[in-house]
């Protein structure tokens, strides 16, 4: 039985709304055809003499099984109205067929039905339509003073109860079920509101965690920067100093200066020596600058230019150069070269050069 009425309030649609709708117009005409059945069952044994409310209830019953399969296939609308049309059929034709029975009671059948099965807007037509039938049957059917027996009485009595109670039952199981869903549906949001909350007190707690781990790397990052420059400064000044030691002027005597220069020469060193020179010619005001190449290895034309300025700059300044250890193959190169050093006095060692400019 589980299972049946499981298969039954399986309605085929992408609504929640109507599908709710569509389980209460089928547990609706599940009941209703409980009902015409035992309506027939009651006419056949209290009112043998009504067979046109006997086919009425026949045809209504066949009807609602019709109604059951259209609103399982998901035609949730068409069945709630096939549902009240047939009762509101059914009820305004035994009306005018049996004016002298109870039958015009079950005119509210339609609305409560209605009610339950259709939306707001169908409700005032249905609404509508049976006080037309109410009238209608007023005007047309002209129903006599009705004279019931006890057992006619409660049975119609009976029938007209179950109908209302039936309807009810509907209406109140799906008011609870739409309320359990609303607050499943309440509770499910309320913890997907503390998840929330918690992921977002989590990201709060790593955001810190990673501002300060940012804001630790950027001190470290500052520091070293500062490091990085300090031992910029360090290498700059020492390279400064390395780059003096490299060419040195060496005061011999009152008035003259020596300056031993040793390894390759290039443009940097060579202006580096120009102005190491003139720098000390002009504080220490000698006359003799005494060059010791002994320790370069070559001489080519670019350095040997160098070296005619250096020369010309100096006696601009009131002193002489003196050129000391020419080596034989530095001498060929110069003289290969054509190069011509336009220096005063040329000396094979450091030695008699200083005993000679003294």
């Amino acid at each position: 039985m589980k299972r049946l009425l499981s298969t039954l309030l399986d309605i085929r649609h992408r609504d929640e709304e109507a599908r709710q709708r569509g389980r209460n117009v089928v547990i609706i005409a599940f009941g209703l055809l409980v009902i015409n059945v035992l309506v027939s069952l009651s006419i056949v044994f209290y009112f043998r003499d009504a067979v046109a409310l006997l086919i009425a209830t026949a045809s209504g019953a066949l009807l609602y099984v019709l109604i059951i399969a259209i609103t399982r296939r998901g035609q949730v609308d068409l069945g709630g109205w096939l549902t009240v049309l047939v009762s509101l059929v059914g009820t305004t034709t035994a009306s005018l067929v049996n004016p002298n029975r109870p039958v015009a009671m079950f005119m509210v059948v339609p609305v409560v039905l209605a009610a339950t099965i259709l939306r707001l807007r169908d409700l005032i037509v249905v609404t509508l339509v049976v006080l037309l039938s109410l009238i209608g049957i007023a005007i047309f059917a002209e129903p006599a003073m009705i004279s019931l027996s006890l057992p006619g009485f409660l049975a119609t009595s009976g029938i007209l109860c179950g109908f209302l109670a039936v309807i009810s039952f509907v209406q109140s199981a799906g008011n609870e079920a739409l309320h359990r869903r609303l607050q499943a549906a309440l509770q499910q949001a309320r913890q997907t509101a503390d998840q929330l909350q918690q992921i977002n007190a989590d990201l709060d707690l790593r955001v810190e965690a990673q501002t300060a781990a940012l804001q630790e790397a950027m001190a470290e990052l500052e520091e070293r920067a500062l490091a990085q420059d300090r031992l910029l400064a360090e290498v700059i000044s020492q390279r400064d100093v390395i780059r003096n030691l490299s060419v040195p002027v060496l005061p011999v005597g009152k008035q003259a200066l020596v300056m031993p220069l040793v390894g390759a020469i290039d443009r940097d060193r060579l202006a580096l020596i120009q102005q190491q020179a003139l720098t000390q010619i002009e504080q220490q005001r000698a006359r003799w600058l005494i060059l010791d190449v002994t320790g370069v290895p070559v001489i080519d034309t670019d350095v040997a230019a160098g070296l005619v300025q250096l020369v010309q700059s100096v006696r601009l300044l009131g002193a002489e150069v003196a050129l000391v250890g020419v080596r034989p193959e530095v001498a060929q190169t110069m003289v290969s070269l054509g190069i011509e050093l336009p220096v005063s006095r040329v000396y094979s060692d450091l030695a008699g050069a200083i005993e000679r400019v003294r």
